[in-house]
C-alpha cells in the first residue's frame, strides 16, 4: 500500500492511496481512493492491470499480422521494461 497526501492550490489537502486487493494470474487489481480533506468527500477508484510475459507479448504481436518485432530495453529504465517495435 502506498499512502501520501498533497497540498492542492485551491483545494487543500488531498489524500490517496494505492493498495492491491486481488492477483489473478497476469490480473492485479488494486483501488485508488482520494480523500479531500476540505469537505471529507471521497472519490474510490478500482484498476486492473495485465501484466504479461515477454514471450506472450511478442507471439501476439505476431499472431496478429505483425512483422519484425524487435523487443528493445526501456531507455528511461533498463532491465525494467520492453519497448516493442513493430512494423504492420
Amino acid at each position: 500500500m502506498t499512502w501520501r497526501v498533497v497540498d492542492v492550490d485551491g483545494e487543500g489537502p488531498v489524500e490517496t492511496w494505492e493498495q492491491v486487493t486481488k492477483v489473478d494470474d497476469e490480473y492485479v487489481t488494486f483501488d485508488s481512493p482520494t480523500i479531500f480533506r476540505s469537505d471529507g468527500e471521497r472519490i474510490n477508484s478500482t484498476s486492473t492491470l495485465r501484466f504479461r510475459t515477454k514471450d506472450a507479448l511478442q507471439r501476439t504481436l505476431l499472431q496478429t499480422g505483425f512483422a519484425d518485432v524487435e523487443v528493445r530495453d526501456l531507455p528511461y529504465a533498463p532491465g525494467r521494461g520492453w519497448l516493442f517495435v513493430a512494423s504492420a
